[in-house]
């Protein structure tokens, strides 16, 4: 091996990252961080190459996005881990984002088990199990997620342990109402529980620094409750993005809009199937501060197409595929001061840019490196003085922030800056050593 080829041990992390996207990348479309069984796979492979990158993988990756719908696996996952912290040297501590606990029984009768499970284990996640798993990643924990069945109800130590999550910046809460079997438990009376709108304010008020919000999948019975005189009640945190869709009570997401306004500057809409009078009371209450917006089609704008929007800069849309609008449809919001349009593909019927007089940038998001917009799309920016971008993620409030900062300008695809060839030359090293 040529002394001037660098072993693994000399490169930055930058470098290593590099050549770890690109492994799990490979030769496929680019999907998102959130999808974690594409990538289960290699990365349990990778943290045998050499300690270091082991070190790496742990510190950054391995439990990046945790998905625990089951009460034997959390249980077995958590005995696991209060293992391994106790036998392993190192300092290095798996680090969790995202937990996302599902079939969450916390009260009443036993649901019966959901239909997808019928091949595996039903057992349910228990509040126990859910302040087991937070307790672990408390200190790492920014996006947590809870899917409750039956009953939206926790006790006080579980929302305190919730409370202790230092960095929590996003909440979604989802709700499925099933079939019971069975008596109730024997609960134990000396462990006080919230239900209800208590607990819904309650999470909201242990969580400070909370800056997202996400009901699209909750719609208990009782939620009319959750007015905005209950809201008014507790210290609400700074929430700049809510997030509902077509399992939301329309209520709910009015009494939020109004308790949040004060903070909130973004909605996402994930809402397929109404034509958008659903949710005209919460585009009212945010007519004049909304300054990012998505929406799954264009046909939810015609309702609202009254509203002046004088704050909103940004426009995300998003479609499935072979679905085409008109490019028209969104001259209804003509008077509104969009900056950013970003769209999932080309979904409009004629491959130029809308009319949207304060334009500067289309942005194709959810795309790869290799992606490249149709020379027509890139002439009628052109034309028009638009930046023509892609955006990796698909993040609403990752876009709103700097899209400069993430996105690929086709256009100049081939204008590398030299930092960026160096560290490529050397991921290039790097991947023959380990091929090696």
């Amino acid at each position: 091996m040529s002394s001037n080829t660098p072993n693994i041990p000399d490169l930055p992390n930058e470098v290593l990252e590099l050549i770890f996207q690109a492994i799990l990348s490979g030769n496929q479309s680019w999907y998102p961080p959130t999808h974690e069984r594409e990538s289960a796979t290699p990365i349990g492979e990778l943290r045998i190459v050499c300690r270091r990158w082991s070190n790496l993988i742990t510190d950054r990756h391995l439990y990046h996005r945790l998905v625990l719908d089951n009460g034997t696996r959390a249980k077995q996952f958590i005995n696991h881990r209060k293992a391994s912290l106790r036998l392993s040297p190192s300092n290095i501590r798996p680090k969790c984002q995202v937990l996302h606990v599902g079939e969450l029984w916390t009260w009443g009768a036993r649901p019966k088990k959901n239909e997808y499970f019928d091949n595996r284990d039903d057992s349910m996640v228990t509040p126990t199990l859910l302040e087991g798993l937070v307790d672990l990643f408390r200190d790492t924990i920014v996006d947590l997620e809870l899917k409750f069945i039956n009953y939206f109800a926790l006790p006080t130590s579980t929302v305190r342990a919730i409370g202790r999550i230092k960095n929590l910046r996003t909440l979604q809460l989802g709700y499925e109402n099933r079939y019971s079997s069975g008596n109730s438990p024997t609960r134990n009376r000396r462990i006080s529980f919230h239900h209800d709108t208590d607990l819904f304010c309650s999470l909201l008020s242990g969580a400070q620094g909370l800056e997202c919000l996400d009901i699209d999948m909750f719609d208990p019975s009782y939620c009319e409750d959750i007015s905005e005189h209950a809201l008014a009640r507790v210290q609400l945190p700074n929430i700049t993005h809510l997030v509902a869709g077509s399992f939301t009570s329309a209520d709910v997401a009015v009494s939020l809009a109004r308790a949040l306004k004060p903070t909130l500057t973004m909605l996402s809409n994930s809402n397929y199937e109404d034509d958008g009078e659903f949710f005209l009371r919460v585009f009212e209450t945010l007519e004049d501060t909304l300054q990012g917006l998505y929406i799954t089609r264009p046909l939810l704008l015609e309702p609202i197409s009254h509203l002046n929007f004088s704050s909103l800069r940004l426009l995300q849309i998003s479609s499935w595929e072979d679905c085409r609008f008109y490019v028209s449809d969104l001259d209804m919001l003509s008077h509104a001061p969009i900056e950013i349009l970003a769209l999932s593909g080309y979904i409009f019927d004629r491959q130029e840019v809308p009319k949207l007089p304060a334009l500067k940038r289309l942005v194709f998001y959810g795309r790869d490196s290799k992606f490249t917009a149709p020379e027509c799309y890139l002439r009628a920016c052109q034309e028009h003085e638009v930046e023509c971008l892609y955006f990796r993620g698909s993040s609403l409030p990752d876009l709103m922030v700097s899209p400069q900062s993430s996105v690929f300008q086709p256009g100049h695809r081939n204008e590398t800056p030299k930092d960026e060839v160096d560290l490529a030359e050397e991921a290039g090293n790097a991947r023959n050593i380990i091929a090696r």
